[in-house]
């Protein structure tokens, strides 16, 4: 039985959208594999590995993901049609759109193709 990697499970839709997002990027713009990318500030842990992670870099509220592209540098929040930012979400997007970083909130795959196809000449 083949299994839908691309099937949102229940409460991981924005999961299943940044996959979405993430393959489209890697299949549409081979020239580009490793400007878009995910850092790993999510999900739980136990107090020592919290510890450590605050130790090494770990910033609350950082974008889902990034992508670096000529000279500049994109945050592309993943929300689910109802789903709203968190606050530290907003304070770090206008910690970072006060650098002049570009910062968006993608709700679906169709957005986030329309929006690299404005990016990406």
């Amino acid at each position: 039985m083949k299994k839908d990697l691309f099937k949102d499970v229940e409460g991981q839709a924005e999961d299943g959208l940044q996959q979405k997002c993430y393959v489209h990027f890697w299949n549409t713009y081979p020239r580009l594999r490793g400007l878009l990318f995910h850092v790993p500030n999510g999900g739980k842990r136990n107090a020592r590995e919290g510890w450590k992670f605050n130790q090494i870099g770990l910033v609350a509220g950082v974008a889902d993901l990034l992508l670096i592209y000529d000279t500049k540098i994109y945050c592309f929040e993943l929300k689910t049609k109802t789903g709203s930012q968190s606050v530290k979400q907003e304070k770090w997007q206008n910690s970072v759109e006060a650098q002049g970083v570009n910062y968006f909130i993608i709700r679906t795959l169709e957005d986030f193709k329309i929006l690299l196809r404005n990016i990406i000449k």
